[in-house]
Parts: C-alpha cells; sequence; structure tokens
C-alpha cells in the first residue's frame, strides 16, 4: 500500500526523496485529522488541559492562537482531498486520544487543587510564624478571605 501511495506521489526513493514523502505523508494525514469530525472535540479537549494551569492574565495568548488555527486548518484540509488513511484506525486513535486528553485534565485540575491547598497552608503558616516575630498581625489576602 506504501509503494502504491509513493508511486501516485511521484516521488523518487532514497535520501531526500524519503524525508520529502514522509513530510507530504505527515501533512495528508494532518489534513485528514483538520476535517475530521471528532477534531472539534480534539482542539476541545486540548484547550481545556491547557486552561487548567493557565495564569488568568495568558489565557488570552490560547485563544489568539486558536483564531489563528483556522488558517493552518484550512491549509491542512486542502491537502486531505484524495488521501484516505484507515478511517477506522484513525476513528479509534482519535476517540481514545479524546479520552485521555479528558483524563489528563481531571488529574491536572486535582494537581492545581492540591497544590493550591497547600500553597495557601504554607502561607498561613508563613503568617503565623510572622506573627509570633512581631506580636502583630498584617492585613494579608489570607485574613481577608476569612473575613
Amino acid at each position: 500500500m506504501q509503494e502504491a501511495a509513493l508511486g501516485m506521489m511521484g516521488a523518487t526513493v532514497g535520501g531526500d526523496g524519503d524525508a520529502a514523502v514522509v513530510a507530504e505523508q505527515n501533512r495528508q494525514l494532518k489534513g485528514e485529522i483538520a476535517t475530521h469530525p471528532m477534531y472539534e472535540q480534539l482542539l476541545a479537549a486540548h484547550v481545556a488541559c491547557l486552561r487548567v494551569a493557565t495564569p488568568i492574565d495568558q489565557l488570552p495568548i490560547i485563544e489568539a492562537q486558536l483564531s489563528q488555527s483556522h488558517h493552518l486548518l484550512r491549509s491542512y484540509a486542502s491537502t486531505a482531498v484524495g488521501y484516505h488513511h484507515d478511517r477506522h484506525e484513525l476513528d479509534n486513535f482519535l476517540a481514545q486520544y479524546v479520552m485521555v486528553l479528558c483524563s489528563f485534565k481531571e488529574q491536572l485540575q486535582q494537581h492545581v487543587r492540591v497544590h493550591a491547598v497547600e500553597a495557601v497552608m504554607a502561607c498561613r503558616e508563613i503568617e503565623n510564624n510572622l506573627h509570633s516575630l512581631t506580636g502583630s498581625f498584617f492585613s494579608t489576602f489570607f485574613n481577608d478571605m476569612n473575613n
């Protein structure tokens, strides 16, 4: 099958020809993924993972990348015409990949929650130590949270 694809593309075998063929196959596969019905789910799962631990002030960068990705998507989609990878295999791969990303997002959220709680507890401990040293309370974020 690969030999037939190579022959149809008119590629030469050997050296730089192999690299060019592989690059073209990768581009075509990206095009097939970009035009796949699960692409939006895949993209949303990736973005959801990124948003978990991205600082709020950095979120616009993700949005800007998403808005510019449509140009690349159109480029890849134009190469998908006439190229058909094993659709069933791709369907299964993308479905599993989306599930892995969703699971990863949940793990990231748990990690962020645990470490956020630990960070707050450590800051309160530091604040208590400061109070012990100075004998006075300072107005801090942590005191404001309790009021």
